[in-house]
């Protein structure tokens, strides 16, 4: 809102100083508080330092010396007249406020309408909301490694009984999970590289383990059914899964119970 914010110029040209200014043209522009005031002192009487002294109501802001003038610019954030004396010239400059140039004579109203409230994020709340969730998944997989620490620790029998059993009837990739779980076992009892192996392979490679000779054909059997499943897509019912499932634990308990008897 303010006006003459492009800086206002007060010239003195002198030998015998005189004055070309918004002081002398008061009525055509007029110095608001901030404004830059720029005065050419065209003469070298005074030194920069007198100079600053003059004006030292005011915020000097620069001073230039070209040899020939001095350009001063300042400002004051100060309302009122100030008298500046040059020689046996006087400059006056006359500061006004914006808020005094608005012709108003009724009371300032301001506006009661109620506002809405901005939206805000309390920040509390949302290192309260990271933090429990740092904690939840912190907890979970500590769990996780706990789990799957303890089950590492358990026999190849039993570890393969663990995992069998967490296997959920619906799963659809139920006997791809089983089969995993069997082939698990038969390398912790083996040493052979199972995993990856059809289940030609597999018979071609347990079948030199005394353990298993006698129950190759049940395992082939299995085997191959559990293919079949896997890999037509055919729709399986609970009940066959749950008696395919109980048909390889009793295989894996008697291959057990085998090798106890050997010991």
């Amino acid at each position: 809102m303010k006006k003459g914010k492009a800086a206002s110029y007060l010239i003195i040209i002198s030998a015998l100083l005189y004055i070309s200014s918004p002081g002398a043209f008061a009525d055509e522009r007029s110095i608001f508080v901030g404004d830059l005031i720029n005065i050419r002192i065209s003469t070298q009487k005074f030194t920069e330092a007198e100079l600053r002294n003059k004006f030292k109501d005011f915020e000097i802001v620069d001073i230039k010396n070209d040899s020939q003038d001095f350009l001063v610019t300042l400002r004051s954030f100060e309302t009122g007249e100030k008298t500046v004396r040059l020689g046996n010239k006087e400059i006056k400059i006359i500061v006004k406020s914006t808020l005094d140039e608005i012709e108003r004579d009724e009371i300032f109203e301001g506006d009661l309408s109620h506002k809405e409230a901005g939206f805000s994020i309390d920040w509390q709340y949302v290192f309260y909301f990271l933090l429990t969730i740092f904690l939840a998944t912190g907890g979970i997989n500590l769990w996780k490694l706990v789990k799957k620490r303890r089950i590492s620790l358990l026999s190849p029998y039993r570890r393969f009984i663990s995992r069998a059993n967490n296997i959920a009837l619906y799963d659809s990739d139920y006997f791809v999970k089983l089969t995993l779980c069997f082939k698990e076992y038969l390398e912790s009892r083996t040493y052979f590289r199972i995993k990856g192996k059809t289940s030609t392979e597999i018979i071609d490679e347990i079948s030199c383990v005394p353990d298993f000779n006698t129950k190759l054909p049940a395992i082939g059997a299995w085997l191959k059914e559990s293919d079949y499943y896997k890999f037509t897509g055919v729709t399986v019912s609970n009940d066959r899964k749950q008696k395919l499932h109980e048909e390889l634990v009793e295989l894996v308990e008697s291959f057990e119970k085998e090798k106890e008897g050997k010991i």
